[in-house]
């Protein structure tokens, strides 16, 4: 609530909206979290549904990362592959009577071929021969690439889709084995295989068309129905596929390709440009409805034939030269001249008798648009369907297309009437056209313009040029209206007309009523005035202080910041430190300094805190480990252990002393140089913290640890960071959790000079290309 007890209801949200219009004139940006003026929605072409069904059953080119391209020749039975070098260069022979469907570059350097109904693999690196992957019941048509490795092959006869996992073993420079080694059978522990996935099943009344998958791994999948309109699928998590999505601007569309990780494009027969579908952020529970994106994505000197399987976008088209083109979106904006949205449901007051006060709203209006809100009141949760109880209130200078009789907003300097709020418009404050604007809730024409009612309906019209759009981000209406004429004068100056008198038409309001409407203009100045007055401890919170104050507010507590340390992290740090105040010299102390300071990396287990009379030592023997490493963090040069657990059963003390010493003799008959060893043993591991630091997290955290354990730490405590040696290593590295950690494994990365270490992950290898001749390759 405000400083008068008033409170505001808001429209600010995607869901908070309801488009109208076939199709709508509005579309929520929701990279700008606004409403806008939608592109235009034709297409402007007459569908052949016979010549498209042939263009269906093309084979796509396939690109690589070089822009190498390969086709399949099927008068030949050749897969063949072009650059910009003379000539091509043959990749594979069919066999007679066989034909292929599809082919894919994957993003494991393997060219993927739909040849027979079974994925055959062709590895661009030469790692492996060629393999022929089938499964019984499955005819692979069409491929998609899986970011993992891999591709995902649809079975258009039985509308299933399944994923070849697995690698052949590559060739080894060496002879064959004796017959007396032993050897793993099979020989290759994970080989190429096609698992179903047995959700992923479209209906019988579809017909799948195309399959594309973006850079990120989303995969979407384009259909046909026999009476209705064209379909779009997304995969979900849990492998089955999403609610379907109505595609309503184009009745049959062939081919896919993802325009962006946030849009897929296809063509439509008879079109001189793409149809581009902008997706939800998460596949779709519930079907629904997609209407083109509305930017134009020109085709010029399009041949016909469906988009290319390429590796990012923009996804590409074949010419009528045999060429390919880029497909991009036209910088110049062209745009719908008007557009609707209606609150997808009422303010609900829960009185009959509020009035309601005041508008905010927070938009971009550039020149030559504008913004029209109109309210209407009533007792019931129906709304108003006299066009005359709706009430229009213009914001911006889009002239004649607004309602010339609608009181105009005026600009407010600050972002936000709400006390220190940056406001949640996507731009800067500009004068008179981005920011804050307001209104008096008012009914023009009546005597009393006053709109009361138990619920309040909103509805936006946005107008513009055909060119530039505008931008509500918000809307708040506040209520009931605290009027200083009610509050603050006699009753003699308050308004004495009711209904039906009140709602008559006039040219002018009754003088009670434009003095009410002349004191708001001052109310509207001094309440904001008053809320920040109200609501000044803002300042001094972590959570709603300006970002420039945060430094002010740390020193006022003798607090510092890292310059490595983002906003959000220096205000989440402002917060706790009365906390790290009173743990400090602890090592929940250290370990809460270290969770802040890095996000989270306590907890997710990317910084391990072991106090070292923590790791206990037992004898064992492990081949090839120099347990003499100084440099090991959990060896540390004590050459008399080698495997470690991490536990409260070694504790300072005459116990665990003589548990350690123990394991000397059974006898407990030690000479003096094993107590010398034993105290030595306990010396080295009291007052001691070691901060493990994953590997991969890099040197920028871990100096960031350094300075944390260094301002954190007890005086009388040594505390070093280290680097976790191994992600995990049985034997060697055996505290899971601690010194050994597991994660996703890291695809292999070109040898680097001395960085790389044989054996461990890197590989010599060449860029993989379609065309040999770029490699180096034989010509």
């Amino acid at each position: 609530m405000d400083a008068n007890g008033q409170r505001f209801w808001m429209l600010a949200d995607e869901a908070h909206w309801a488009l109208t219009g076939d199709p709508p004139g509005l579309g929520w940006d929701r990279a700008r979290r606004a409403l806008r003026l939608a592109g235009r929605r034709a297409l402007a072409a007459a569908e052949d549904a016979a010549v498209a069904a042939a263009r269906v059953e093309e084979v796509p080119i396939a690109v690589d990362a070089l822009g190498t391209r390969a086709a399949w020749d099927a008068a030949a039975r050749q897969v063949v592959a072009r650059s910009h070098l003379p000539g091509e260069r043959v990749l594979h022979t069919a066999a007679a009577g066989s034909t292929v469907t599809d082919l894919v570059v994957g993003h494991d350097g393997v060219l993927y071929l739909a040849l027979d109904g079974g994925v055959t693999l062709l590895d661009l690196r030469e790692r492996f021969d060629p393999v022929a992957v089938s499964r019984a019941g499955l005819a692979a048509w069409r491929l998609a690439p899986h970011p993992e490795g891999g591709v995902y092959a649809l079975d258009r006869g039985a509308r299933a889709l399944a994923r070849l996992v697995g690698a052949p073993a590559p060739r080894r420079p060496h002879g064959a084995y004796a017959p007396g080694v032993f050897r793993p059978e099979p020989e290759d522990p994970r080989p190429p295989a096609l698992v179903p996935l047995a959700g992923a099943i479209l209906p019988d009344d579809e017909v799948p068309v195309a399959l594309a998958s973006s850079p990120a791994g989303r995969l979407a999948v384009l259909t046909w129905t026999a009476a209705g309109p064209s379909r779009l699928r997304l995969l979900r998590g849990d492998g089955a596929w999403s609610a379907p999505l109505d595609l309503l601007d184009a009745t049959r569309p062939y081919s896919l390709a993802w325009a962006a990780e946030d849009r897929v494009a296809s063509l439509v027969v008879g079109a001189q440009e793409a149809a581009v579908w902008l997706l939800p952020d998460a596949p779709p529970d519930a079907p629904a409805s997609l209407r083109t994106a509305g930017d134009v994505y020109p085709l010029r000197d399009h041949g016909g034939g469906p988009l290319a399987h390429t590796p990012s976008p923009p996804a590409q088209y074949p010419t009528a030269d045999g060429a390919l083109s880029g497909l991009y979106r036209l910088s110049l904006p062209s745009r719908s001249a008007a557009g609707e949205a209606l609150g997808a449901a009422p303010f609900d007051s829960g009185d009959p008798t509020t009035v309601w006060h005041r508008i905010y709203i927070e938009a971009d209006l550039p020149p030559g648009t504008g913004i029209l809100l109109s309210l209407a009141a009533s007792d019931d949760a129906v709304p108003p369907a006299d066009p005359a109880a709706w009430w229009p209130h213009a914001f911006g200078g889009a002239g004649a297309l607004l309602d010339e009789r609608a009181p105009r907003g005026v600009w407010v300097r600050q972002p936000s009437e709400l006390p220190f709020h940056a406001g949640l418009l996507a731009c800067r404050p500009a004068p008179g056209r981005a920011g804050l604007f307001t209104a008096l809730v008012q009914r023009t024409g009546r005597r009393v313009t006053a709109l009361r009612g138990r619920f309040l309906w909103v509805r936006a019209t946005l107008v513009g040029d055909g060119r530039a759009t505008p931008e509500l981000a918000a809307v708040r209406v506040y209520g009931p209206r605290f009027s200083y004429v009610e509050r603050y004068l006699p009753e003699v100056y308050r308004e004495s007309l009711f209904p039906p008198e009140a709602d008559e038409p006039a040219a002018r309001s009754s003088p009670s009523d434009f003095l009410t409407r002349f004191l708001g203009n001052v109310e509207g100045i001094l309440t904001p005035l008053e809320d920040r007055i109200a609501n000044a401890h803002l300042l001094t919170d972590p959570d709603t202080a300006p970002e420039e104050s945060l430094e002010w507010l740390a020193r006022w507590i003798g607090f510092a910041f890292s310059p490595a340390h983002p906003v959000a992290r220096r205000r989440a740090l402002l917060a706790a430190a009365p906390e790290l105040s009173r743990r400090r010299g602890t090592l929940p102390g250290v370990a809460l300094a270290l969770e802040l300071t890095t996000d989270g990396g306590v907890s997710r287990g990317d910084l391990v805190i072991v106090e070292d009379f923590r790791l206990r030592r037992t004898f064992a023997t492990l081949l090839g480990v120099d347990l003499t490493d100084e440099a090991d963090p959990l060896t540390g040069g004590i050459s008399f252990t080698g495997s470690s657990f991490v536990g409260d059963s070694l504790i300072l003390g005459e116990e665990s002393r003589r548990e350690l010493l123990a394991l000397f003799d059974a006898d407990g008959r030690l000479d003096r140089r094993d107590e010398e060893r034993v105290a030595a043993f306990f010396e080295r591991l009291a007052f001691r913290v070691t901060v493990l630091v994953h590997r991969e997290l890099g040197d920028e955290l871990f100096r960031l640890v350094e300075r944390v354990l260094s301002l954190e730490a007890p005086a009388h405590i040594e505390a070093r960071a280290v680097v976790a040696p191994h992600p995990f290593v049985v034997g060697l590295a055996s505290l899971v959790g601690v010194d050994s950690y597991l994660r996703r494994k890291p695809r292999p990365g070109p040898v680097q000079i001395d960085r790389s270490r044989i054996g461990e992950r890197d590989v010599v290898q060449r860029p993989p290309s379609l065309d040999p001749r770029l490699e180096g390759g034989l010509s």
